[in-house]
């Protein structure tokens, strides 16, 4: 009987313990998102929040210096124009080792709306059986609410049709996926803060 009840108790005691850590792991990453696709297109909405200034967020999503360290797969990403307030990106990425893909970015930032908007100026593949890029844009928005700070992502792409483009469109949903994360993780490193750095 005292076994028992030692038992029950050691039972509630571990999950008062666990219970607290599971609550503040949820809290913690609070990334939600959802990724939608048809044969030939596809989009990707998240969002995830954090405490922080959103003028630093808003930075994290306009400057090149932030967005080239946000892109740690790419062989190469280029600041190739900007203005007042926006700019034009190239990145250079290879993949399957023969593949190689280029695509021009313009984006522009608007500090009264806190929102930066990007759309697709060019894309080129090196090979012609990889599905290409017609049409892509998309924008962060910054959302201040009470002590946080809501982080929204969308991009919707259009592809062309060839062989690859299903297997392309699942290896495109994993990397949306991975890119919500890392962002989360850099936007908490440079612009997040405790209570105690209120």
């Amino acid at each position: 009987m005292n076994c028992s009840k030692g038992k029950i108790w050691l039972t509630i005691f571990s999950v008062m313990i666990l219970l607290p850590l599971a609550i503040f792991a949820q809290e913690a990453n609070d990334i939600q998102y959802k990724f939608m696709q048809t044969d030939s297109s596809y989009s990707f909405y998240s969002t995830f929040r954090i405490r922080s200034y959103p003028d630093c967020l808003l930075d994290i999503c306009f400057d090149y210096r932030h967005i080239r360290l946000l892109a740690p797969d790419a062989k190469e990403v280029q600041l190739i124009n900007q203005g007042v307030n926006w700019n034009q990106i190239r990145y250079t990425y290879q993949k399957y080792i023969f593949f190689e893909n280029i695509t021009v970015w313009h984006r522009k930032v608007n500090s009264e709306k806190q929102r930066v908007d990007f759309n697709l100026i060019s894309s080129k593949n090196n090979l012609a059986i990889m599905p290409g890029l017609i049409s892509s844009s998309g924008f962060y928005q910054i959302n201040k609410q009470g002590e946080h700070v809501f982080v929204e992502y969308y991009q919707q792409c259009q592809l062309t049709k060839s062989s690859l483009t299903k297997s392309y469109l699942s290896r495109v949903q994993k990397e949306a996926i991975q890119f919500i994360y890392r962002f989360s993780e850099y936007a908490n490193a440079i612009c997040g803060f405790s209570t105690t750095n209120d």
